[in-house]
């Protein structure tokens, strides 16, 4: 259900907005589901759908970039617009321009490795570049460490539920992890839509695929399979629109 400023959003307004294919597609989830999706005004709905089809395209093209897969302490980037520290963290040079060293991993990816939560992150960043263009984004993010879940001044949560819609990022666990590799412990991916995820490392793929690649790295004897939580870890758009206006 979507909320703007206390009217209920019906699937024939949905039909006036002048949105791509996607976007509609998006809405209209949004409109069937029972998790309420509330804004102060119709820009703040087109906003989030803005930003989450440029997340599908984001995630779409940091799979297709040449970017590694690598743990913390085997990241690396180029150098040109990236610091790597000892902890494995990507830090914006001084004076970069945080834009172009966003837009660089996607068109250098070769250049790139890190880990899949990193990727998550990227992936939001570039969909925020798309969104409100270079120097906006410069204007409000001038400092950038990629490591982990670490973000600047952009507001990312993680609740319980089902109500995931593409542009969304959802963790496939695997308890049963083979220790010697620690890194396989989990995947995050981005939801595309139609059983299609964006794995950074496995590649697009459907959730049975992910869980079978998971469920080979398991230690030996392993009895729990792989599977995907019942949560989502998305950027609050409002939040976020009123941060960046």
């Amino acid at each position: 259900m979507i909320n703007i400023s206390g009217y209920w959003l019906r699937p024939e307004d949905a039909e006036k907005l002048n949105i791509s294919q996607m976007q509609k597609n998006i809405v209209n989830q949004m409109i069937s589901m029972p998790a309420q999706y509330r804004y102060d005004a119709v820009r703040e709905l087109l906003f989030e759908l803005s930003f989450r089809e440029h997340t599908v395209e984001s995630a779409k093209a940091l799979i297709n970039s040449g970017a590694k897969f690598a743990t913390f302490s085997k990241t690396y980037g180029n150098e040109a617009f990236w610091r790597v520290t000892p902890e494995g963290a990507l830090e914006l040079r001084y004076r970069a321009s945080a834009s172009n060293a966003i837009k660089n991993i996607f068109g250098s990816g070769s250049l790139y490795a890190f880990e899949c939560a990193t990727a998550i992150v990227i992936i939001f960043y570039m969909a925020l570049v798309r969104t409100i263009g270079d120097q906006a984004f410069d204007r409000h993010y001038d400092r950038i460490i990629l490591y982990d879940w670490h973000y600047e001044k952009l507001p990312i949560y993680t609740e319980k539920g089902n109500d995931f819609l593409p542009g969304d990022c959802l963790y496939f666990q695997n308890p049963d992890f083979d220790p010697s590799r620690p890194q396989w412990r989990g995947e995050n991916a981005i939801f595309l839509g139609n059983d299609q995820y964006a794995a950074h490392g496995l590649g697009i793929l459907s959730a049975g695929s992910i869980i079978e690649k998971l469920n080979r790295l398991r230690k030996p004897g392993a009895q729990t399979s792989a599977h995907l939580l019942s949560q989502t870890t998305r950027v609050d758009i409002p939040a976020l629109y009123q941060m960046i206006r």
